[in-house]
């Protein structure tokens, strides 16, 4: 039985035995609403309720009693009882009665320690959880985008080093990033591996522990591009701007019928929460429940991924760390067009949609774009604690054949002499990740 079929089997049985009965009720709105959208979470999601549910079924009832203490007695001094809190979901209005009371952060303190005993409970001698994982964060600012080499790395103020790449040949002529991530030819029938199918250091993967994310049109390899698959059978998931394209317009189309007034906003915003996007999709990401939701929840928070191909690079990869603790993130960043005169951008409004007139591609501002952005991810990544050891980044400049490289002292890239091969930095990312 794997790990996840085990949490999975705990958590039935603690259903079975009634352990929703003994939670507190400001813990039922966000362990319901996390049964309820099961299906649309990733493995990372559903492990702290299959922590806490999997953890009270163990106790005892004075054993829960006192777990359970601190938050019950702050949700008497709060009132909770006497407010009109959903137990079903979680609302704005609960959020907003928690955060009126004075009792606030001495509740989440209270929850926190719950949830930190359920983690030491799920802690067992030599888990998987124990072992160090092995992370890795590749960002690549194409050819296309020309970078000024005085300049480029300033924003990183020194976290890392810059390191000055080989020329790059390759049999298939594929772009260098491609060349990482994807198989290159070996013996005969045993082509070695690249970034996205190299071994992984876990015991138990998942599609949702590899993410790929494009500004442009995904992989150009067609037995890599899911034209017909899965993100499962890909083992990993991919998402690319251009493949979104059909989702991207009908959504926007869909925001641009909305009068400028909060109310009908709401409607709106509300329909596309619920409508059916199964046929908006590419395959890979329609056959997925899951990556779909993550994408409808992507284009609804109105931070430009719905426009802009280096903002849904940029935005994808932090909600896939905050939703999915991937141990790699790979994301290739892209052209956009200059923003057009009485376009608003700030209400989804599409440029093309709106303005007849041509695009035209915006070199420098493409290239400003990847340059701040891909720090943004990395500062996104390390808000977890999963990021701040045994991870690597590293940031591809390829118009200047250098990398921007942020690892651990005994990442064996550091003892390479530069210029540093493309099939050595190949080599070093794949054994870091197997």
């Amino acid at each position: 039985m794997t790990i996840s079929e085990q949490h999975r089997e705990d958590m039935r049985s603690a259903l079975e035995k009634g352990v929703l009965q003994r939670l507190p009720i400001t813990f039922l709105p966000f362990v319901n609403q996390q049964i309820r959208e099961w299906v649309y979470l990733f493995p990372n999601e559903r492990q702290s309720v299959e922590k806490l549910l999997h953890y009270v079924a163990e106790l005892s009832t004075g054993e829960s009693s006192a777990l359970f203490k601190d938050v019950i007695q702050l949700e008497e001094k709060m009132g909770v009882g006497h407010w009109h809190f959903s137990t079903t979901e979680q609302t704005i209005e609960n959020a907003s009665e928690l955060a009126r009371s004075p009792y606030f952060q001495e509740w989440r303190r209270a929850v926190q320690a719950v949830f930190d005993a359920a983690d030491q409970y799920a802690l067992q001698p030599g888990s998987a959880a124990e072992e160090v994982q092995h992370r890795l964060v590749i960002l690549d600012i194409p050819q296309t985008l020309v970078v000024d080499p005085s300049i480029v790395w300033r924003r990183w103020q020194g976290i890392g080093k810059s390191l000055n790449l080989g020329p790059f040949t390759s049999a298939n002529d594929r772009e260098f990033f491609e060349f990482l991530l994807t198989p290159s030819p070996g013996e005969p029938g045993t082509p070695t591996s690249g970034l996205l199918n190299a071994p992984g250091n876990r015991r138990e993967l998942s599609s949702a522990d590899r993410w790929f994310l494009d500004a442009g049109e995904g992989l150009n390899d067609l037995s890599w591009t899911p034209t017909a698959s899965t993100n499962s059978s890909l083992g990993f998931i991919s998402l690319s701007y251009g493949r979104l394209g059909l989702y991207r317009e009908t959504f926007s189309h869909e925001m641009n019928t909305m009068r400028k007034d909060l109310a009908d906003a709401d409607d709106v915003l509300d329909r596309l929460r619920k409508v059916d996007v199964t046929a908006w999709c590419p395959p890979e990401v329609s056959a997925d429940l899951a990556v779909k939701e993550f994408v409808r929840s992507l284009f609804l928070s109105g931070n430009g991924a719905v426009l802009f191909g280096n903002s849904f690079v940029e935005w994808g990869a932090s909600e896939a760390f905050r939703r999915a603790r991937p141990s790699m993130v790979a994301a290739r960043f892209g052209m956009r067009a200059k923003p057009k005169p009485f376009t608003g951008v700030a209400v989804f409004d599409n440029p093309n949609q709106i303005n007849p007139a041509p695009s035209v591609d915006d070199l420098a501002g493409s290239a400003a774009d990847a340059e701040i952005l891909a720090l943004y991810i990395w500062l996104a990544a390390t808000r977890y604690a999963e990021y701040r050891s045994a991870t690597v980044c590293v940031v591809l400049a390829e118009s200047i054949s250098q990398a921007y490289v942020i690892a651990p002292s005994e990442f064996p890239l550091w003892q390479e002499a530069e210029p540093v091969s493309r099939s050595s930095l190949k080599g070093a990312l794949c054994n870091w990740m197997a």
